[in-house]
């Protein structure tokens, strides 16, 4: 496959997760009992396939665990339960506006962390792809945008952003593990993370979950965990963290179309506009960026 698609796929994954996580805890279910079966069940589904890789890379688990518990802590554990617990006291519109700023977030982060630096291009692309998701999530409308409100939701979003951001910009330091070892053994120490924090605050009775909401649970332990996780991981380190930043850009375009799908909804003159604006953005950070450093280097061997 294409790098980009790895790309591509994670976000269609996690707008289906974030559809599906706003329904459910909108339905009266808690966030910790959604994270942590969500990604017990996506322990379970991946240990045998993940056994034999984490047996042979048992040295490095023993050698760098405090690194591994560092990343289960940021990705797995507080990124996807503070997504929950936000969603269940904010609006739609101002998670997935305050979700849009992550790029900006992944490339400030990967500046104080790694001292990367971005092109002209890169920032271009990434006020353009910008500006087109604030139209998506502010339906076009400048009134809309000066009365949003920070909520105590709002702050578990932004805080789940950063524990995101810090999460992609280190995964290049991770481990020389297999992939697969990698993300088990981190999504068990996630899980067993969240389990004292489900026991303590969880208030959902079990034999309450209908068949609905544990297909749902289902989607996100094999899409939004399994599948989405190992895909960002592979993009990641094939284009970058800065690069892989500018896809989160897509995640109000995908909701938007699943919402039409699944909800009924209809698009409408800003949403083709924000898309637009959106893979503009994205182009010219990625596709032209490369093309024009790629002909610099040409052209300097040339001389």
């Amino acid at each position: 496959m294409p790098a980009f698609v790895y790309l591509l796929l994670p976000i269609l994954f996690w707008s289906g997760n974030y559809v599906l996580g706003r329904l459910t805890v909108s339905g009266g279910i808690d966030p910790y009992t959604i994270s942590f079966f969500r990604w017990g069940f996506a322990c379970l589904l991946i240990m045998p396939f993940a056994l034999p890789k984490i047996r042979k890379d048992w040295p490095l688990v023993i050698k760098h665990w405090p690194m591994l518990l560092f990343f289960a802590f940021l990705g797995i554990c507080n990124y996807n339960l503070f997504l929950y617990i936000g969603l269940t006291s904010t609006t739609v519109t101002n998670a997935v506006l305050l979700n849009s700023i992550m790029p900006v977030m992944i490339l400030i982060t990967a500046r104080l962390l790694l001292g990367s630096k971005t092109s002209q291009l890169q920032n271009v692309g990434i006020i353009i792809s910008t500006i087109g998701a604030i139209v998506i999530v502010s339906r076009g409308s400048l009134d809309t945008l000066l009365h949003l409100t920070v909520s105590k939701g709002d702050l578990w979003i932004i805080t789940a952003a950063v524990s995101w951001a810090v999460y992609s910009v280190l995964l290049i330091r991770r481990p020389g593990m297999h992939l697969l070892s990698f993300f088990a053994v981190t999504a068990i120490m996630g899980t067993c993370i969240q389990f004292p924090l489900y026991v303590l605050f969880s208030h959902t009775e079990i034999s309450t979950l209908t068949t609905a909401n544990w297909g749902a649970i289902l989607y996100m332990a094999i899409f939004a965990s399994i599948g989405a996780f190992i895909c960002w991981n592979v993009g990641i380190q094939q284009l970058g963290a800065a690069t892989a930043g500018h896809f989160v850009h897509l995640l109000p375009v995908f909701s938007i179309f699943l919402s039409i799908i699944f909800l009924e909804e209809t698009i409408q003159s800003f949403h083709g506009i924000g898309i637009m604006l959106i893979f503009s953005g994205i182009g010219i950070a990625t596709i032209l960026n490369q093309r024009v450093k790629k002909h610099a280097l040409t052209k300097s061997f040339g001389d």
